[in-house]
């Protein structure tokens, strides 16, 4: 297949890529805002250059993504801080980006607040010695140090961070529920979790820890958290139908997703999975509950015309419609289903939305 280096290299220099990453980059870098756009314009393409995959995707997909790390202001580059992901969905070659664990943790430390942050693993070995409490519904964790290297699998990976003015702040993830952020990702089987599985955990954990801490402290850390898992995470009902339709859903193709900042290129030939019985029966559950719970939100039933009122809202995501939607610091609203913000008003009088908030 031709390279379309050529063509992405023109766009991508071009005024209006330049001006469109310029618009996206911080107000706080003020006067240099252009010559930093031009220097996110050459750090991507240089990374677009050296990875043939990158090369076929679509020009729409690669400016987004590279608007999306200049907004948060992490840099595409060795350093491991954020990364262009190639994926094929519906057949076509889509980029996408990826916030890495160590780009998490720069968006932690960028508030003056947050004292510290980490994330750990927790492996079989070393089930017997580390305590972990719960006291009024905070984790407390008692990780004892050991100069014998941990053996066995992964068992749990907890994050922790502190705060000034709030106390300290613990997430553990038992592996189950690793395994159940991996699975519904965009790409549960792609090379950072196949390759990087502890590093992918941690960075899974710091993305939950993140929802508790204070927006207004950790403000760049909890946006970049939610953005990442927003482009990451597929709910349950469009993973299921991307299992199902997986020869022409969404599917990992070549991952430049390393931990080490190292970019991964493979010549391997696409493969086309199919979900295990147990997985299966998980799918068709997961589908008929979220049938029947659509069948009891009200203002969806049939009135005696055999005319269905449709929903106040309507997400370009997973297409489903809902009335009460999240409304975020910016006024864009969300989703509650797939935390998607590209919602549809459907209503005039819905944009006065009542605020969904985590748990109702």
């Amino acid at each position: 297949m031709s390279s379309n280096l050529p063509v992405i290299r023109k766009e991508m220099m071009s005024d209006r890529v330049v001006a469109e990453i310029q618009d996206a980059l911080p107000t706080a870098i003020g006067k240099h805002a252009k010559e930093m756009a031009m220097r996110y314009v050459k750090m991507g393409y240089a990374v677009i250059s050296q990875n043939p995959t990158l090369q076929q995707c679509t020009i729409k997909s690669l400016v987004r993504s590279m608007s999306q790390s200049a907004s948060l202001d992490l840099e595409i580059d060795q350093r491991g801080l954020a990364y262009l992901v190639p994926y094929k969905n519906k057949g076509v070659m889509e980029a996408q980006l990826q916030i890495g664990y160590q780009g998490l943790m720069e968006l932690a430390y960028r508030s003056a607040k947050v004292k510290s942050i980490s994330a750990h693993c927790i492996y079989a070995s070393e089930k017997d010695n580390v305590v972990i409490k719960r006291v009024d519904g905070r984790f407390h964790v008692e990780h004892p140090f050991s100069y014998e290297q941990p053996s066995g699998e992964m068992i749990a990976v907890y994050a922790t961070a502190e705060v000034d003015g709030v106390l300290p702040q613990t997430i553990v993830l038992r592996k189950k529920e690793v395994e159940k952020f991996r699975t519904m990702s965009k790409g549960p089987n792609s090379p950072a979790w196949s390759g990087h599985y502890e590093a992918m955990a941690k960075k899974t954990a710091i993305r939950q820890l993140a929802k508790f801490l204070p927006k207004s402290v950790a403000e760049e850390l909890t946006r970049g958290a939610a953005m990442d898992e927003q482009e990451d995470f597929v709910t349950a009902q469009a993973n299921a139908s991307r299992m199902i339709e997986e020869a022409s859903g969404s599917e990992v193709v070549d991952s430049v997703f390393e931990e080490n900042g190292e970019q991964n290129e493979t010549n391997e030939p696409e493969q086309t999975e199919t979900p295990d019985p147990e997985t299966q029966a998980k799918i068709d559950k997961q589908k008929a509950d979220l049938a029947a719970a659509d069948k009891k939100k009200p203002g969806r039933k049939p009135n005696k015309g055999k005319e269905v009122i449709p929903s106040k809202y309507t997400c370009n995501g997973c297409k489903q419609g809902f009335d009460v939607a999240k409304v975020l610091d910016g006024g864009e609203l969300q989703c509650p289903r797939c935390f998607s913000v590209k919602v549809t008003v459907n209503e005039p009088e819905a944009e006065g939305a009542p605020e969904w908030k985590e748990g109702d």
